[in-house]
């Protein structure tokens, strides 16, 4: 699981160093979305933990379960 979550990340980061044209379009993306939780908050960044949170929590508990 480890290894292929590696593979994925180092795979992705290649492909964005040799794609300018993407890599801008993300860091773009990267920036509005920074600006939007700017825009809104605090309330922005507690809805924001609180999804991290739940997505952490889901995908640990279906890792617990067995097989």
């Amino acid at each position: 699981m480890t290894t292929r979550a590696l593979g994925f990340l180092g795979l992705s980061s290649l492909f964005l160093i040799i794609s300018p044209k993407i890599r801008q379009i993300l860091l773009d993306d990267i920036g509005s979305t920074a600006h939007q939780f700017e825009l809104h908050a605090p309330c922005s960044y507690v809805i924001g933990v609180a999804l991290v949170f739940l997505v952490l929590m889901v995908s640990l508990y279906r890792g617990a379960q067995p097989r």
